[in-house]
């Protein structure tokens, strides 16, 4: 069945709105996607929504063994809404099911000197994971990794912040993929239409109620 919601809910969309939706769809992207292991605090990974909605990336994995997903609005600014965000319970299964669908898993660390977020090698696509704060990645990730990926530091502390390395880590690897001539980064025209709806239907108020009665056969000025 196709994908409707864009297309009906449209006239309650101004023309700003639906330009704004084609130039960020133009530039979003699979190629890079995050993934957040346990993390506890929702500053944090509201920060990393938000990086991924800044830097393109429209889908995000976030793992909940023992910390449950929780956002601080302050700090996503409505990041969430633009992206499918897509949550696990198992760090393995989240990482093998990740691996189905052909990412390579490349775990965050300062522990292990294997590569660096410019020397990543992005012959495919890449699941980046971020571990807790404090711990880092479990063991779990670190057997699924395909590559360990490593922030270099220069002074007294190993680490940054989880959201800062993050931010960093997402905007090397995004801006390499775009410059890659080779690569077929961009989200493929058959899933416009989806990704447009799910962003009309979080944009439009009551759209659910207004997609019923459009279906219905109402007219959109009779709505209005």
């Amino acid at each position: 069945m196709s994908d409707d919601r864009h297309s009906l809910l449209s006239p309650f969309l101004t023309d700003a709105r639906k330009a704004r939706f084609a130039e960020v769809l133009a530039q979003r992207t699979h190629w890079v996607t995050a993934v957040t292991e346990d993390l506890f605090d929702p500053h944090n990974i509201s920060a990393v929504l938000r990086s991924c909605d800044g830097f393109g990336i429209q889908s995000a994995h976030i793992i909940e063994v023992n910390n449950p997903y929780r956002l601080s609005p302050g700090v996503s600014k409505g990041a969430a809404k633009w992206l499918d965000i897509e949550r696990h319970t198992c760090t393995t299964h989240a990482l093998r099911d990740l691996k189905s669908r052909g990412y390579a898993i490349c775990c965050t660390t300062p522990h292990t000197n294997d590569t660096t977020p410019e020397a990543l090698p992005l012959d495919q696509p890449v699941a980046l994971v971020f571990g807790s704060e404090g711990p880092g990645i479990t063991e779990a990730a670190r057997a699924e990794a395909d590559h360990f990926v490593r922030i270099p530091m220069y002074g007294f502390t190993e680490s940054f912040n989880i959201s800062v390395a993050a931010a960093l880590t997402l905007q090397t690897v995004t801006r390499r993929v775009r410059q890659s001539a080779d690569l077929d980064w961009r989200i493929p025209e058959s899933e416009h239409p989806r990704i447009l709806g799910d962003w009309a239907a979080r944009t439009v108020k009551d759209a659910p109620g207004l997609l019923d009665r459009l279906r219905r056969g109402e007219r959109p000025d009779s709505i209005r």
